[in-house]
């Protein structure tokens, strides 16, 4: 991250959004805003000291409400650029901040700033969301403040999180003596996510191995439906982790309920594997949410017309021979954009699609098939009803109800050329008139005389 910063040939634009998008592959036009900081980024330092200052907390987004954030603040310890910004939605303008500021850098004037750049090509890594557990309040989180995420337990579990790498109960302060881990919560269920997660186990035994190394004597319980660790050295690591003693059930836990005393959380479930229902008395339950598409997903599907699939992540042309390319010729997608990966896999698919966009921009000039869609003028009547259909948003029809074909978009799929109710459309190489003069010269009936008198002279001699 701190290379990127620092590299002479990338431009780092945080803090802003693309709203527009247009052009042809190799010379994309993208339109940008950049949005206020209320601090000045060529004279902030990062000290941090206006952070310290400000009189207003509110829960840390970074911290998901563990911690706490002025209304100014950094927003993690590891950000690049590392500048500070205002939140004005809850900034009181007691301007404490810019009394404090050592390189004067807080400007409240600020406004948004739109930027205009031309770029070759497009690698869109959007990330992902937590599953939203809040909305649904799943095994009462939100309602029991002893239950939490596996985000939660990570940043509690972080040296350099809100609790200095201490676990505690929300409801006490206490150090849990028990804990229970719920996995697949909003994945691979009908009433939430149909897929897979694909990281969420082995967070959870990453999370488990540490808490058992931070408190060797905790108890520590996982309820899954199927431990699933296919990456490279993982199941070696799942059965490590099984043999320190931390306990394996398969089941879906029913219910959780709450002693209104102790604050205790009583787990209960049902252990597939013993045929039987299963109590825990808990101090800490840890539910494994699943991945959602980003925000920032969904906003590229409507700026940048990408497509998505089922799941709401973006489509690739083939998921196994074209993984990295969408239908737009020189955009590309990576990591938690495409579908739920480890770091591992995000890592593999961001070079992939490193190397395609160079690849497409090593060369003067790009090479197109041409078996695209051409239209007949004369018998085009503007129905729109192909620029609806088509996939890839290769045919408009204009302002003088003529369709018309961008060559660069095109893919020659054919949708156009059968939905067309004039047959106003066809694909080059591919014609009708192609076809009808092939027909009849295979089927033809009519035969010259001449040949006819040849043959039988040829089977006489």
């Amino acid at each position: 991250m701190v290379n990127a910063a620092k590299h002479p040939n990338i431009n780092l634009l945080t803090y802003s959004d693309v709203i527009e998008f247009s052009g042809i592959p190799g010379e994309y036009n993208v339109k940008i805003r950049k949005n206020p900081r209320y601090v000045n980024e060529k004279k902030c330092t990062g000290c941090g000291l206006c952070t310290t200052k400000c009189p207003v907390k509110v829960p840390s987004e970074f911290d998901r409400g563990i911690g706490e954030r002025g209304a100014i603040y950094i927003p993690f310890p590891q950000a690049v650029p590392k500048y500070a910004v205002i939140d004005r939605d809850v900034c009181i303008d007691c301007k404490t901040c810019e009394r404090t500021c050592p390189a004067e850098a807080i400007e409240f004037e600020q406004e948004p700033e739109i930027l205009d750049i031309k770029v070759g090509a497009v690698i869109v890594a959007t990330g992902y969301d937590e599953y939203p557990i809040m909305e649904t309040n799943e095994y009462n989180y939100g309602i029991f403040p002893d239950v939490i995420t596996q985000i939660e337990l990570e940043r509690m579990l972080s040296p350099i999180g809100p609790t200095g790498g201490h676990v505690y109960r929300i409801s006490n302060g206490e150090t849990p003596k028990t804990v229970v881990m719920i996995q697949c919560v909003g994945s691979r269920t009908l009433k939430g996510n149909p897929y897979c997660s694909a990281v969420c186990c082995n967070v959870a035994l990453k999370n488990a191995q540490l808490l058992v190394q931070e408190y060797p004597g905790i108890d520590i319980t996982i309820f899954y439906i199927d431990i699933r660790t296919p990456d490279k050295g993982n199941e070696e690591y799942y059965r490590k982790i099984r043999d320190t003693g931390i306990k394996m059930i398969r089941g879906k836990v029913g219910e959780i309920t709450e002693d209104p005393e102790t604050k205790k959380l009583k787990v209960r479930a049902y252990s597939s594997l013993l045929d039987e229902i299963v109590i825990i008395s808990a101090d800490l339950v840890v539910l494994s949410t699943g991945i959602n598409p980003s925000k920032g997903t969904e906003e590229m599907i409507e700026i940048m017309g990408l497509s998505k699939g089922p799941s709401g992540f973006l489509s690739e042309i083939h998921g196994c021979l074209s993984p990295q390319e969408t239908k737009g010729m020189g955009i590309y997608i990576c990591g938690c954009a495409a579908g739920p990966k480890n770091i591992p896999y995000s890592v593999s698919t961001a070079l992939a699609a490193a190397s395609k966009a160079s690849t497409l921009l090593s060369h003067d000039t790009i090479k197109q098939e041409l078996i695209i869609a051409e239209v007949n003028e004369k018998l085009c009547v503007g129905c729109h009803r192909c620029e609806k259909l088509c996939e890839y948003q290769a045919i408009k029809v204009g302002d003088d109800d003529i369709a018309v074909v961008d060559d660069l978009k095109c893919k020659g799929c054919g949708v156009c050329v059968t939905s067309c109710p004039a047959r106003a459309i066809d694909l080059k190489y591919y014609r009708d008139i192609q076809f009808e003069e092939s027909i009849k010269g295979i089927g033809g009936t009519e035969v010259p005389i001449k040949i006819i008198e040849e043959s039988k002279e040829t089977m006489e001699n």
